[in-house]
């Protein structure tokens, strides 16, 4: 086999050149992440340790703990060099450099030569996440692991069409709980749907993408992991497995492979590493990691958390306050000037264990207790996205960007570099936003079932 690559679980694939591992991507390799909430589907196997170890480069696409995954890069070798996105902060080259790493950062749109053989080229987004094209010999892999297009659909298809279809594969998640969705109503019940209703628009979605950019087979990627704390196993039922991409798969000309495989790219057939597509349930626990729930904050510690959202001016427009419930206290967090008499308000209500959340607050990154799922969130008025999440997380954590010049900088950023990308992107985030009004209005006229119909036509997808 002249070249091949190999899925290791969750993000993490291995290139090969002949004999020689030659890049491996957002290594996870042992362990949880996400405060303990996920492990992952199958633990790696000391041929798979031996193959990220052996690898000339890695890759880190952004900063979530299941691709950069802090524990795991013990396991490599001084010498490894580590490719990053250029991606608007430089903190994750910053620790790396300081833990010894050689550490080089990729331009935008440029192939850099890997090996005789193998070549990539690094598309950084505004969503602070990364994309990854491998050229290997004469076949294309484009890696989205969790990342959007942000505009680079007309580009990677640009691209991908350079190359015979049947060798082009895209790699990337198809998860619909790789997020926060612990959503409760003021009861605390749960108000998500069931796992069979959201299952399949997640999967119908993945292959439009897929068929946009004209890719000629789908890798599964970025997707297994198992939630192992007993706060959180909930969530294990929303998880989407092989067997509901066979089920739910709606474009039959672009090959769908299983996870855990290695692919010969010079024939385009790959083989099992595993018998069955099962996880590994013995790593669930009854602990909550280091989380105890009965724990109250301390003083000083409601005042870091007050001075963390409340340094965040650009959440101002979207949020009025975040309210938290910790152990058997709860107190609200005004972003605005908290109202006088009866005056409609905007906010959402956590209930979080002490640790998780303080240690999320020191370390700037939200996401990492929201992807956790158990800690619970009930909306008042407003929704996680557009108007917390990316906020929050995308833009205050991972860019620190937090006051509105920032922005404006930041915005101005990614526009010069790719302007009718950036448009187009910004557009279909605004149709989306029309779209979920139009749900809710056809809802109320009783027209909605009729309009799915004609919608999903439209998108090729299912009707029934």
């Amino acid at each position: 086999m002249r070249f091949g690559f190999e899925t290791l679980g969750n993000a993490s694939i291995a290139f090969r050149e002949g004999d020689s591992a030659v890049l491996v991507t957002d290594p996870w390799l042992t362990g949880t992440c996400y405060f303990g909430s996920w492990g992952l589907d199958r633990p790696l196997t000391e041929d798979e340790l031996a193959l990220v170890r052996a690898s000339e480069y890695v890759w880190i696409s952004h900063g979530h703990p299941d691709h950069f995954h802090v524990p795991s890069l013990a396991l490599l070798r001084p010498e490894q060099k580590i490719l990053l996105p250029d991606h608007y902060s430089s903190d994750i080259k910053d620790y790396l450099v300081k833990r010894g790493f050689a550490v080089e950062v990729m331009p935008y749109r440029t192939w850099k030569q890997l090996s005789p053989g193998i070549r990539a080229l690094c598309l950084d987004n505004e969503n602070q996440d990364a994309i990854l094209l491998i050229e290997a010999g004469d076949s294309l892999v484009v890696d989205l692991n969790d990342s959007p297009l942000c505009g680079e659909r007309r580009f990677i298809r640009d691209i991908v069409r350079r190359y015979d279809k049947k060798r082009t594969y895209m790699a990337a998640l198809c998860s619909n709980d790789a997020d926060m969705f612990n959503i409760v109503d003021a009861e605390g019940r749960r108000v998500i749907d069931p796992p069979e209703q959201r299952k399949p628009g997640m999967i119908w979605a993945l292959a439009r993408i897929a068929e946009s950019l004209g890719v000629g087979a789908y890798v599964s990627s970025a997707s297994q992991h198992i939630y192992v704390r007993r706060d959180a196993v909930w969530a294990n039922p929303y998880r989407v497995g092989w067997a509901d991409v066979v089920r739910h798969w709606t474009r039959p000309d672009i090959r769908i492979i299983e996870p855990f495989v290695r692919v010969n790219l010079d024939t385009g057939e790959y083989e099992r590493k595993h018998p069955e597509q099962t996880s590994d349930v013995s790593q669930i626990t009854d602990a909550t990691s280091d989380d105890d729930w009965a724990v109250p904050l301390r003083e000083e510690e409601w005042a870091a958390l007050s001075g963390f959202f409340k340094s965040i001016e650009i959440l101002r427009p979207c949020v009025d306050y975040v309210e938290f419930r910790v152990a058997d206290e709860t107190r609200r967090i005004w972003i605005n000037p908290e109202p006088l008499g009866q005056s409609e308000t905007r906010g959402i209500a956590f209930h979080a264990p002490a640790n998780s959340l303080m240690s999320a607050v020191k370390l700037g990154y939200f996401d990492a207790i929201l992807i956790g799922n158990f800690m619970t969130a009930e909306l008042r008025g407003v929704t996680l996205y557009p108007h917390f999440t990316p906020i929050v997380a995308k833009l205050a954590g991972a860019s620190g960007v937090k006051t509105f010049e920032a922005w404006r900088r930041f915005r101005r950023r990614y526009f010069r570099r790719n302007p009718i990308g950036y448009l187009e992107w910004h557009l279909a985030e605004r149709l989306a936003g029309v779209a979920d009004s139009a749900r809710y209005w056809a809802e109320r006229l009783h027209v909605k079932r009729p309009l799915k119909i004609i919608y999903r036509k439209y998108l090729g997808d299912p009707v029934g």
